[in-house]
């Protein structure tokens, strides 16, 4: 950058009053540490995930682990991601609406409705299965689709979604969906449990009969989850029907005999990372080396344009 360009930034830099000019470095300086501290957060996770053992779903022990295998959807009723209408083994789903601000100059996108999957899936190898509960977990997706249109519900969704037909398409609203299919790759990174003990009836057969006795009592059923109070169970409230389930099923066992029968993948405590990806580990790990490598070069250059601000000021 030429001397003449930097003496031209540097006017304002000296020009500003010292309550503007202290107060924006002071913000700047804050950025900068949040940047430093993303950086090496993400440097860490990325050792993590280097550094982890992946085992297997038959011998992994109870704790911190790391699977690798397939996702698979639980057998009976399946899950149906809400904007495509294709069975999965999760989903996360956004409505967005371009509207003006209240002066009409500037566009702006606004959520209308959005939901993430609950229900619990299976992820498998070669040496068997286990439970996987998506809460909490940050998805990396095999489908991730974005596309536009004239009505609140689209009527579907396209296959896929490139580059040219997201500029091209047109419509006020907007639809963007993840999904994770049956058998599509499945990295996994979270607390490895046990459950339950010598069992005669499958997991997915207790939540289908729990869920089934619930059908029966229709009232009680809508007296418990109707939120919206219209008198019908819509998308999102049988979502906390079919969780509501998961987790009464999932308490018996954890009450019954000590014998590990069912595993399960969960959230961890202490804040340790929760990974569900559809990517390949080394693909995965690249990444988050290269956000972690943007996070520390945006550090490094915020960091030179305050100290350089900072001698225009007092020089």
């Amino acid at each position: 950058m030429s001397s003449v360009t930097l003496a031209a930034l540097a006017d304002p830099i000296r020009t500003a009053g010292p309550q503007a000019f202290w107060l924006g470095w002071s913000l700047a300086i804050l950025l900068d540490v949040v940047l430093l501290c993303l950086g090496f957060r993400t440097l860490h996770r990325a050792r993590l995930l280097a550094d982890m053992p992946t085992a297997k779903v038959r011998s992994a022990a109870q704790g911190y682990v790391e699977l690798e295998g397939w996702a698979r959807m639980m057998p009976g009723e399946p899950v149906h991601a809400p904007l495509s209408d294709l069975p999965c083994a999760w989903y996360r789903y956004m409505i967005e609406k371009r509207e003006r601000d209240g002066d009409g100059r500037e566009d702006r996108w606004r959520t209308l409705e959005s939901g993430t999957s609950e229900a619990i899936f299976h992820l498998e190898d070669d040496t068997g299965r286990c439970v996987v509960d998506p809460d909490g977990a940050e998805v990396t997706p095999a489908v991730h689709l974005c596309w536009r249109g004239h009505s609140a519900r689209p009527g579907g969704a396209p296959r896929e979604t490139s580059f040219w037909s997201r500029l091209w398409s047109t419509g006020p609203y907007r639809y963007t969906e993840y999904r994770i299919h049956d058998y599509d790759q499945l990295y996994a990174l979270g607390q490895f449990v046990g459950l339950g003990g010598q069992e005669t009836m499958s997991l997915n057969e207790e939540i289908r009969d729990l869920l089934a006795n619930w059908k029966r009592d229709r009232a009680g059923l809508i007296r418990r989850f109707d939120a919206d109070r219209d008198g019908e169970i819509n998308l999102a409230e049988w979502e906390e029907v079919r969780r509501t389930a998961e987790n009464e099923v999932l308490a018996r066992h954890a009450e019954r005999a000590p014998q590990p029968e069912i595993n399960l993948m969960k959230k961890p405590a202490y804040g340790r990372p929760y990974l569900l990806s559809c990517l390949p580990q080394e693909r995965l790990i690249a990444r988050t080396r290269r956000r972690a490598g943007a996070f520390l070069i945006g550090f490094l250059l915020l960091g030179s344009a305050l100290t350089w601000a900072l001698q225009a000021r007092l020089g």
